[in-house]
């Protein structure tokens, strides 16, 4: 396989030089973005005064990116995120990513809990205050550096590979925003049909 038909599992394996930090990450991503297009799904099969009590049943997140357990392979089990620091030779950012892969999981997981919690009536308002998550900006310059670095530069050196690095940055970030778009239209009473704009392109991590 040449150089430009490998796919992108392949390259960020290359990338990072650790197959299981990019096999994880790149899964949990992938994974988080198909749940999250099939709750937007079942939002949109939904009425507000009837809204099905089987979310966490049906959706949740089992297996989680969890950044700081030691369940990695090695000699000492190294966690993910000093596993992810060290591949990318960059502390802040692997702790971006690590983090913003945590917070829109377990934000995920929370929010099916509370759907349920509706008894079958949508009727809190309090979505966006409780779950909201704070989005990555790929493009803001506040990385930690002599120049305040953007994530997306940071990403693309690290990696040596810009439109992977560009896909992963822009893939949580757009998760994440689309999840507090989702949040704020439950907090106006909005399901059945308000959600299929949120939803997001999937990579292919095969592709």
């Amino acid at each position: 396989m040449s150089q430009h038909k490998a796919t992108r599992r392949q390259t960020l394996r290359s990338a990072l030089a650790h197959k299981s930090v990019a096999d994880r990450l790149l899964d949990q991503l992938v994974s988080t973005q198909s749940k999250f297009n099939a709750l937007m799904d079942k939002l949109d099969a939904d009425d507000a005064a009837t809204l099905d009590t089987d979310y966490v049943a049906t959706l949740e997140i089992t297996s989680l990116f969890e950044a700081d357990e030691a369940a990695l392979p090695g000699q000492h089990k190294a966690d993910l995120r000093k596993a992810l620091r060290s591949a990318l030779a960059h502390k802040s950012l692997a702790d971006e990513i690590a983090d913003a892969m945590e917070e829109i999981q377990a934000s995920f997981n929370a929010l099916l809990a509370k759907l349920d919690a509706q008894a079958g009536v949508l009727a809190d308002t309090d979505f966006a205050d409780l779950l909201g998550v704070s989005p990555v900006d790929p493009d803001a310059a506040y990385l930690p550096a002599q120049h305040k670095v953007s994530l997306r530069k940071s990403l693309r050196s690290a990696l040596a590979h810009k439109s992977l690095a560009d896909e992963l940055l822009d893939a949580v970030a757009g998760v994440q925003n689309a999840m507090n778009s989702s949040l704020a239209a439950l907090d106006a009473g909005s399901v059945n049909g308000a959600h299929a704009g949120f939803k997001v392109a999937e990579l292919d991590p095969e592709a």
